[in-house]
Order: structure tokens, then sequence, then C-alpha cells
């Protein structure tokens, strides 16, 4: 699903660039990345690795988009198929959005928020109920 929805974008982005790590190497890119160590030092995780909930991360310098596939799983595994595909759609797109719209931080996320209630609004209800659903321990 994220390979083909990445096929849709990828003539408008192509510099950019999409890839897929297992769950450690992606806690570690997690980890570096300016927003979750934002979170990080806010104290919004007890325990990062079983806590963090975010399967898809861009780095809009390096115009790269990186996918935890295991974590999407793990994720979205409880939910019923169709909230499923909107969830893994939903959640690829509000982060590779972050490619094609100016700004940073909470601003870059509010237009990305508005252009997906606009134009994917089942996938963007998907990806916020998912969200508000807490991990299982």
């Amino acid at each position: 699903m994220v390979l083909h929805k990445w096929g849709d974008y990828k003539p408008v982005l192509p510099a950019a660039t999409l890839q897929f790590l297992d769950r450690e190497p992606y806690l570690d890119a997690a980890r570096a990345d300016a927003r979750v160590r934002d979170e990080m030092v806010m104290g919004l995780f007890a325990d990062f690795e079983a806590e963090f909930r975010e399967p898809v991360l861009t780095d809009v310098d390096q115009e790269l988009v990186t996918v935890c596939p295991p974590l999407m799983r793990q994720i979205v595994e409880p939910e019923v198929p169709r909230i499923q595909r909107a969830y893994v759609e939903g959640a690829f797109m509000r982060r590779m959005f972050r490619l094609l719209v100016e700004g940073e931080g909470w601003e870059a996320d509010a237009q990305v928020r508005d252009v997906m209630a606009r134009h994917f609004p089942f996938h963007l209800v998907a990806v916020e109920a998912v969200e508000r659903t807490p991990a299982e321990s």
C-alpha cells in the first residue's frame, strides 16, 4: 500500500527517497528526529520503545520518508480491514505531505492536516482514531 501511494506522488517529488526500516533501526532513526527528540525532552514517553507509535518519519531537509512496517503492522493489527488500509495510507500520506507544504513544525503539520481534511477525510479520521487508541502493554 505504501509503495502504491508513493508511486502516485513520486512524479511531484523526484528528488525524494523512501526507505523501509525494521523496528530497532527505525527507533534509532526516530530518536534522531528533531520532532521526536522534542517530545522526548518534554517527557511524553515513560518508556520510548514501548510507547512510540509513529510508523512514518519525514526528514524534509533530506527529502527522506522512512517507514517501519513492523511498527505499522503492530499499530494497525487490532483494527478492522477497512480502517487498516485507511490508517496505513493516511499515516504515510500525512508524513509524506510534509515534503509538499511550506513552513516548519506545527505550522506545516496544520497545513498537512488541512489538506488531508479536505481531500482525504476518511484517512485522516482513521489515523487520528487509531493514534488515540492506547498501546497495549
